[in-house]
């Protein structure tokens, strides 16, 4: 199903008008001095600023005593927004608008890409229990930290790439995860998916004559998971991979990449060019120690 948000928003307000309209209707019956109260208001639209501003505020007194003397909520004849933020618009911000969190959790579910943005691998549910050994947990709390700081950094982290590799099971899907998910409710849009993924949609993107690496150059989060395990297409994978690092490495976007490879298999699979840009060459960076995680340097590299 293929959202419109604008109407989806727009039914969001016509609801919430009709809800209220249908209070206004139950307090009306309750006492006529509540239709009384809303005639003044309209009357207001017609006098002076100020002295509409003061009528007003008389006019809301009166109808605040009125509805405690019923039981009400002194809001009950106010609009109720699903999200209070944006008041059911989509987008927050003035004068410059941007998209609220809510309409970017709304576009990541419409996304069918495998392995999207959840709300369970966060932060806040991470279990240290998924570590074998006492070595490996502390290794994976430096992680998490270091995972949190760079979600913190969003969504202009001092060291755009964040590279973590290392053997399955060990949680680097899950904090790549939740970067994305705490993306999400700073409103920052975020795009993850698996790397095999994203080159299904770039074929599918030639195939139907669309630009397909533009959401990947130009979203302000991208995580890209399972890198290595994606198909190498001739004239396809090596140069769509290149394009998405290089424009988001030069537009100094934040760029989270997970794979199985350490540094040195992910310089044999893939050119220098392309290597260099994920920053993941240990020969680039000889002050780095295998096993450790850094945050210093022209990138980081991080194991899990």
């Amino acid at each position: 199903m293929n959202t419109n948000f604008d109407s989806y928003y727009s039914d969001l307000h016509r609801r919430a008008v009709r809800q209220l309209e249908a209070r206004r209707r139950e307090c009306e019956n309750l006492d006529p001095a509540f239709a009384a109260l809303q005639a003044k208001r309209n009357r207001v639209f017609s006098m002076p600023a100020q002295g509409g501003k003061l009528a007003l505020s008389t006019i809301r007194l009166e109808e605040e005593a009125l509805l405690k003397r019923f039981g009400l909520p002194k809001d009950y004849l106010q609009l109720t927004y699903t999200c209070p933020l944006c008041k059911d618009t989509g987008y927050v911000g003035e004068p410059i608008k941007r998209k609220c969190a809510c309409r970017l959790k709304l576009e990541q579910r419409e996304r069918a890409e495998a392995g999207r943005i959840n709300e369970r691998e966060t932060f806040a549910n991470f279990k240290e229990s998924i570590y074998p050994d006492p070595a490996s947990l502390e290794e994976g709390k430096k992680i998490a930290i270091l995972c949190q700081r760079y979600a913190n950094a969003l969504p202009h982290p001092k060291i755009p790439q964040l590279y973590l590799y290392g053997p399955g099971g060990r949680g680097k899907s899950y904090m790549g995860n939740a970067i994305a998910a705490y993306a999400i409710e700073q409103g920052i849009d975020s795009l993850r998916l698996t790397a095999y993924r994203m080159i299904e949609e770039v074929m599918e993107g030639f195939s139907t004559n669309t630009s397909p690496l533009l959401r990947f150059t130009q979203v302000p989060l991208l995580v890209l998971d399972d890198l290595g395990t994606e198909p190498m297409i001739p004239n396809v994978t090596a140069e769509s991979l290149f394009a998405i690092a290089d424009q988001r490495n030069s537009s100094r976007l934040a760029t989270v990449y997970i794979s199985n490879l350490d540094q040195n298999e992910l310089a044999q699979r893939y050119e220098e060019r392309i290597a260099s840009r994920i920053d993941a060459v240990p020969d680039r960076h000889p002050h780095r120690q295998p096993g450790g995680h850094h945050l210093s340097g022209g990138g980081d590299a991080t194991v899990l």
